[in-house]
């Protein structure tokens, strides 16, 4: 019995015997965690300013947080009369669209067909199997999973912004570009 009791001590680091002096041993303290970033606030006012440069035909987005150490990534993306070329997919990158202006039609879900890997872990295709479009409009709030087939066509106005997660981690770091001579 003492044997079994002295085999707890020393496995749960209550107490051990190091060269025949006891020797107390205490779990280290927890402390808070430290923010892996800073944190950041936009006003209204800095907001207004950035979706200034959003507008026109086409497609324009402005990065709020780009991924960090955090795996999120923040963007307020305005379209006009746009229709994504491609539909895409993410192996590891899952979206919160949250709508604030206009309407667009979202193809969701099915299988690419015939894709092709753009960069590492984003897919696009023409095309999409067993697919389903789906309105939305301004006050909408869309969840789409890494793994989902998505895309979106625009007639007139439309703003949305885009948080993404990485579930698996923030994507590694672009490698830096080579110095020039």
């Amino acid at each position: 019995m003492n044997r079994a009791l002295a085999s707890v001590s020393v496995a749960v680091g209550i107490a051990c015997v190091v060269g025949g002096v006891r020797v107390a041993r205490t779990a280290p303290a927890r402390k808070p965690a430290v923010a892996p970033a800073p944190y950041f606030v936009k006003s209204a006012a800095s907001l207004a300013e950035v979706e200034k440069t959003l507008q026109g035909k086409g497609g324009h987005a402005a990065d709020l947080l780009k991924p960090q150490p955090t795996g999120i990534e923040i963007a307020w993306r305005h379209e006009e009369d746009f229709a994504q070329p491609e539909l895409e997919l993410h192996d590891g990158k899952d979206h919160v669209f949250f709508v604030t202006d206009g309407q667009a039609s979202l193809v969701l879900g099915g299988e690419l067909v015939a894709p092709h890997e753009v960069s590492p872990g984003e897919w696009k295709a023409a095309k999409a199997t067993n697919s389903r479009t789906v309105d939305v409009g301004k006050g909408d709030l869309v969840f789409i999973p890494h793994g989902t087939v998505h895309g979106r066509s625009v007639k007139g106005r439309f703003t949305m912004m885009i948080i993404s997660f990485y579930p698996g981690g923030p994507p590694p770091l672009p490698a830096p570009a080579p110095p020039t001579k």
